[in-house]
């Protein structure tokens, strides 16, 4: 079968959460509230087989609000570095046991979850918060309209990430 490239339009919905804080404070309060995920941790616990290890885990570290910093990149300096007055920071937000209600109905789910969540003040701007609304984005994938999983990421990040702000 020869390749195929398909392309599939749809709606996507970019959700802003501006705050009065600073930055670091913003920063400061989503890491509060969200614990790290170890990659390296998870990578051990599927090599060895172990799901009772990798769910235990994952809860534990999704504690207490349900999701985890997978990964974070710090953007910001490396801008500056370039002249743009920016600060920065990107995360991928989380939890590898609740993404199980996506895969299983398609692996492309990857593309979108964890969720990206960017955090950034340009000089003499109120900091913002920005994602991708969940359900607008998997909207494009017929195949994930069973799952409940966007509904639930679109309420309980976005609550998190509203808090973190206030």
């Amino acid at each position: 079968m020869p390749i195929q490239v398909t392309q599939t339009p749809y709606e996507a919905v970019l959700l802003t959460i501006r705050s009065d804080k600073s930055f670091a404070e913003v920063t400061q309060a989503i890491e509060a509230r969200l614990q790290r995920c170890s990659i390296p941790t998870l990578k051990e616990f599927v090599e060895n087989g172990d799901r009772a290890g990798f769910e235990a885990y994952v809860d534990g570290a999704a504690k207490p609000t349900g999701f985890s910093i997978f990964w974070d990149f710090e953007q910001g300096s490396a801008m500056r570095l370039a002249g743009i007055p920016v600060e920065s920071k990107f995360y991928l937000v989380g939890n590898a046991v609740t993404a199980r209600g996506l895969f299983e109905f398609s692996g492309a789910a990857g593309l979108g979850a964890p969720v990206r969540v960017c955090v950034s003040r340009r000089e003499g701007e109120p900091t913002r918060i920005d994602l991708d609304q969940v359900t607008a984005f998997f909207s494009k994938f017929p195949e994930l309209a069973p799952s409940r999983v966007p509904q639930v990421l679109d309420e309980r990040i976005v609550k998190i990430l509203q808090e973190a702000a206030a």
